[in-house]
């Protein structure tokens, strides 16, 4: 069962804008061109060259980043599929980047009144003692938390409702389940076409700069597929096989230097992406057609409290 194999999982950050709306200068401003006082806003940046704080804004991207390479799309709701077999891996890396994150903000905290005074003069007459958070009220605007839910499932499903309306509920909650992972597959044919395109698109251009990453991109990518692959999917877990195959055998550098190889790997390169467009045109009409039937994926959401808390009727 899916939910043996997989689980949701979405990380919320939040990081101190250093942004403040200025009301008296937002109807300064209106005043004086004759507009609505409601026309428009002054946002002032608190900190200027504040690099503790665009530490802080760079790591939150990698931990984002990280997080979206490891797992699939779900729900607009902020949750990703997170498959089974990459649960310890995320909670090793989620403790790695907490810690660091901390420290990072703590790093800030130590020269935020160092910021205060240094964009003081720049601000000039728009400087507001108030404006300003004490480190201690500011260490609250900061933090990185996961959460882990399971995924829903009809059978699960218990509240008190008639048989009737309760069976449907759970005809939508395992549709929308079936809907959401057939999303999630076609982000793993998407994530991987494009970087064989890519490959394919640099390698045509005999005189551009080849990074390290035209290779280990691609590599890293058909690395993880299989275990991103909840669905079984045959044919992806093929074409990672042979793209690693075909692709991954030279470095970039080795493309650079060699004509011939460089020729006939972008030659394979574009063979497979031909190949995978081939399978993902023939899955489209089905794939769309279901989407189209389905409940909307948030109707998840909606239904988790209700079947995970609510007791079964007596």
């Amino acid at each position: 069962m899916i939910t043996e194999r997989a689980m949701l999982a979405a990380v919320h950050i939040s990081i101190w804008t250093a942004v403040k709306h200025d009301r008296t200068i937002s109807r300064d401003v209106a005043s004086q061109h004759g507009a609505h006082p409601g026309a428009g806003r002054y946002n002032k940046q608190l900190l200027r060259g504040a690099d503790k704080l665009d530490e802080l804004r760079t790591l939150a991207g990698q931990i984002r980043q990280y997080f979206y390479t490891i797992t699939l799309p779900w729900s607009d709701e902020g949750f990703r599929l997170l498959p089974s077999n990459f649960y310890f891996d995320l909670m090793a890396k989620m403790r790695e980047f907490e810690s660091s994150f901390e420290q990072g903000v703590e790093s800030f905290l130590t020269v935020y009144p160092q910021y205060i005074e240094q964009v003081r003069p720049e601000l000039n007459g728009l400087f507001r003692e108030e404006d300003y958070l004490s480190p201690a009220q500011l260490r609250d605007k900061f933090g990185v938390k996961l959460e882990i839910l399971p995924i829903p499932s009809g059978a699960d499903f218990r509240v008190q409702m008639s048989a009737d309306e309760q069976a449907r509920v759970a005809r939508e909650i395992d549709t929308s389940v079936r809907q959401s992972l057939t999303r999630g597959t076609e982000d793993l044919w998407k994530r991987l076409r494009e970087v064989v395109s890519h490959m394919v698109d640099r390698l045509n251009e005999p005189e551009s700069r080849f990074h390290a990453s035209l290779v280990t991109n691609v590599f890293d990518l058909v690395e993880i597929l299989p275990r991103l692959n909840v669905n079984g999917d045959a044919d992806l877990n093929r074409f990672a096989e042979e793209i690693r195959q075909r692709l991954c055998t030279y470095t970039a550098q080795d493309l650079k230097k060699h004509d011939l190889l460089r020729v006939t790997t972008a030659t394979d390169a574009a063979d497979l992406v031909a190949q995978m467009d081939g399978i993902l045109r023939d899955r489209a009409t089905t794939v769309m057609t279901e989407i189209a039937e389905a409940p909307t994926v948030d109707e998840i959401v909606a239904h988790m409290s209700a079947y995970m808390e609510a007791p079964a009727a007596a």
